[in-house]
Formats: C-alpha cells, structure tokens, sequence
C-alpha cells in the first residue's frame, strides 16, 4: 500500500499565518469531512485525506475550540473535520461564531462515507442527499420485551408504537412533558436546497466511479436486492442520521420507515451515518442568527459499506469485522472526491455567478 499522509501525521504542524486578528475570512467553498485516520489504523487514509493531497491544503488556521485546525489552499477552497456523530454540531458552531470567519456567502459541502441501503443503491455509489432524518430523537424498548407484533422497539416521540408518527410530523414533541408540543425536541427531517442539490446531481450524475473485482465479488453476494448489483454510479436519495452504529435487517426496516414516516413518504433511505442530523441542526440555528445560509449546504455520501450482512453472515460479525476491510472503503473515498470535486471546482471557477446567487 502507498504511503498515505494520514492527517493524524500530518500533525497540523503547518503553521500557516493569517497575519492581522481583524483580518476577515470569507471561504467560498467549506468542504466538511467527519473524521481523520484513526491513531490505530496505520496507513489507511480518512475522509479528508484525499481532499487535502489533491488540492494541496497545506494551509492551517488554528480556532479555538475546534479540535483540527482548518485547512486551505489559499484559492478559496477551505475544508474542515467535524468530528462524528451528532456531536459535530458544537465544531460547526464553534467555527462559524469565531469572529474571524464570515462564512454568509459560503457553500458547504459534508463529504463522507455512509453505510448504504442495499435496497437503493450498491457500494462505492455516491449520493447527492435531498432529504435528512434524525434518526435519535424516539422512545426505545429493548426488543426482546416489546409487543409480539411490533417489528421493532424503536417509536416515535409523540406516538405510542411503531409505524406511526405525531400528527405534527415535521417537528418531534417533547418526551411526556407535555401535549402541545411546547419545549418539543423540535425538527426532525432537513430538506436540502432542492434547486442546489438538483444542480449537482445534473452536473455529476455522469461521473465514472472506478468499480473493482473484490465488490464485484462482494455485491453478488446480495442477489435479493437489484439495486445493489449495480455498478458504482451518482444518484439521489435521503439520508438517516443516528448516533448509534446500528446494522442489520431489523434495524434497516426501522430506518427505512423513519424516513418515510417522517418525510410523508417523499423520501427513500439511501444512507445510513452519524453526523448529516448534527450538522443540519447547526446550520439551521446558524442560519437563524445570520452566520451562515443553510441553503448553501449540499452532503454527498458514498457507500463504504451495506447496513445488514450478506446472507448468512450474522449482524454481529458484519459490523465487527472491521469498516477498513471493506472493499469498498477506499474506492467510497476515491468516489466522493472524484464526484464532490467537480461541484466545488464549478462553484470557484464561477465564483462570480454563484457568490451572490446558488444554482
């Protein structure tokens, strides 16, 4: 295997000077990856690392707070790493609060790997989101102790058992503290600027994403579902956000009927992650104080890895075996930068199209 610059080695330890504190920061594009190359995983590259070899980040300005440095070509690409599961809400506003950074007029792009619904699309694809679920805000009983007929234990705040959703299903009530919905846990499903999200699919939806013999191999093993047989490609989807690391065929029905629920049937699960309910809920309340324009945000993830085993594999070994195994890992890597780049090369080189109007 090639020597990788893994970020953790990359140490920040490019010292990059802005010069003068009232100097102003006005990124034009923000590339947000979720997380760097593991201290335990040698060589094996993050989501950021193909970003920061091609276009030579090799800039790095230091906010408190944040716990990576945010990295620039000094072109007006920027990228940053968010941290995972939803947590990565408190670096997303950490950043956009810090004085220096006038981020209003920024497009934000979440490039990440995501566990892919065999259902809808097959690995190392990669999808423009148009719709994001929150998949942590439910009630929960172990499934060992819920009803017979339930498929699962997991219910909607505001419902009394699975399959249904409060009639306010845009907006999660609080958890038995009251009926009205005041002090309620609040949105549940983020739409994506429909018109941005359409531009890049359009512009990308022909992107050759190399495919290879080892997920040929693997992908024949889901024979029940078509779509998984397919070629790595770009298509559109919705996206589930949860914190926990969830896997395995019960768990994707309850993740495929949230989405559904909660989105009145417009959206169909392509991926499973941790963060895109983390960072939509800090650009909406960013959004909300002026700092940043939550229609500015495009996610593409692509598929690292299937949310349930293959046949006869069980739940626990699938999610155990070790994500860097996949085959898909690197190529789900290679395939967002390939598709993700063309976006913010369009967007940089027209800047002055877009830096006052979004496709």
């Amino acid at each position: 295997m090639r020597n990788w610059l893994p970020l953790v080695f990359l140490g920040w330890a490019v010292s990059g000077s802005w010069g003068h504190a009232a100097e102003i920061i006005q990124p034009k594009v923000m590339v947000i990856a979720t997380y760097e190359t593991g201290k335990d995983t040698g060589d094996v590259p993050g989501e950021l690392q193909y970003w920061v070899e091609r276009q030579h980040l090799d800039q790095a300005i230091k906010v408190p707070g944040i716990d990576h440095p945010i990295l620039t070509n000094g072109k007006g690409l920027y990228a940053m790493i968010s941290g995972t599961t939803s947590r990565c809400a408190v670096q997303m506003m950490t950043l956009a609060l810090d004085s220096r950074f006038d981020l209003r007029k920024t497009y934000f792009l979440l490039s990440g790997i995501a566990g892919a619904d065999p259902a809808s699309m097959s690995l190392a694809s990669a999808a423009w989101i148009q719709l994001v679920v929150d998949g942590d805000p439910a009630f929960e009983i172990d499934s060992r102790e819920t009803a017979t007929a339930w498929p699962y234990g997991i219910i909607a705040l505001g419902a009394t058992e699975p399959g249904k959703v409060p009639p306010n299903v845009d907006f999660a009530p609080a958890a038995g503290v009251s009926d009205d919905g005041a002090g309620g846990v609040g949105r549940v499903a983020y739409k994506i600027n429909p018109s941005l999200e359409a531009w890049a699919f359009q512009l990308t939806k022909n992107v050759v994403i190399p495919d290879n013999t080892a997920m040929t191999a693997s992908r024949t093993r889901f024979k029940a579902f078509p779509q998984a047989q397919l070629p790595p490609h770009v298509l559109e989807g919705a996206s589930l956000g949860a914190d926990r690391f969830w896997h395995g065929a019960i768990m994707n029905q309850w993740a495929e009927d949230w989405v559904r629920l909660y989105t009145r049937g417009a959206g169909t699960l392509v991926m499973a992650d941790c963060e895109d309910q983390g960072i939509c809920l800090a650009m909406q309340e960013l959004h909300r104080l002026g700092r940043v324009d939550f229609d500015r945000l495009l996610i593409l993830r692509t598929a690292s890895n299937f949310t349930v085993p293959a046949p006869g594999i069980a739940p626990a070994k699938s999610l155990f075996d070790g994500l860097i195994d996949s085959p898909a890992y690197i190529p789900s890597l290679d395939a967002n930068y390939r598709v993700g780049s063309v976006v913010t090369a369009t967007l940089l080189q027209d800047w002055e199209k877009y830096r006052d109007h979004t496709p």
